[in-house]
């Protein structure tokens, strides 16, 4: 029986350890102020999904909270302070063999409130492995922005809600080190369980 181990095809962050994409922390200047909250949305897509914790710190505020909800049925958080959140988002890291994607998409603005904002969007997560592409979830970010001295918009409050589970199995079943890695904190698989009217 062989013990070579199996290729990942591809490498997660491939395209950033192989120098094709560099990923710069904050944007260009000319944005407008949507176009700033847009970019960094996006900008904490391409750091997580390239492995570039310099772009994700970049993307949050010190005081910063990501905070997820599972169907209404599973809590994941709150991570309070921008190094929780980055500990907990690249936790994931050392145990992600695919390749992630977060594509969003239907980014709106909802406020602008002087230095403060707040933006909505959908996600669909998508992975890569063995050479082929699947969708891992889909659902939808709610974002709280802060403009900081520097002129540059970053991340106060990041709200993630999701259609599935971002995990295999059921959470009933996991080994507690499984429910630490996703962070859920609160479970009631019921919450979901409500009677439809009868259709006419």
């Amino acid at each position: 029986m062989s013990t070579t181990p199996r290729r990942l095809r591809p490498r997660p962050a491939w395209a950033h350890k192989d120098g094709l994409v560099k990923v710069l922390a904050n944007p260009a200047p000319g944005l407008d102020v949507r176009g700033m909250l847009a970019d960094r949305m996006y900008r904490y897509c391409w750091g997580f999904d390239e492995r570039q914790e310099q772009v994700l710190e970049e993307c949050f505020t010190e005081d910063a909270v990501w905070v997820g909800d599972v169907m209404g049925e599973t809590r994941v958080g709150p991570f309070e302070g921008r190094e929780a959140v980055l500990t907990y988002l690249t936790g994931f890291w050392p145990h992600q063999r695919d390749q992630r994607r977060h594509v969003v998409t239907n980014f709106v603005v909802e406020t602008i409130d002087g230095d403060t904002a707040r933006g909505l969007a959908y996600l669909l997560l998508v992975g890569s492995t063995r050479a082929t592409t699947g969708l891992e979830a889909s659902g939808l970010y709610c974002v709280d922005y802060r403009r900081s001295a520097d002129g540059n918009w970053r991340i106060t409050k990041l709200s993630a809600g999701f259609d599935v589970p971002f995990w295999k199995g059921e959470v009933e079943e996991m080994e507690p080190w499984v429910r630490h890695l996703f962070g859920i904190t609160h479970h009631d698989p019921e919450a979901s369980n409500v009677a439809m009217p009868d259709t006419p």
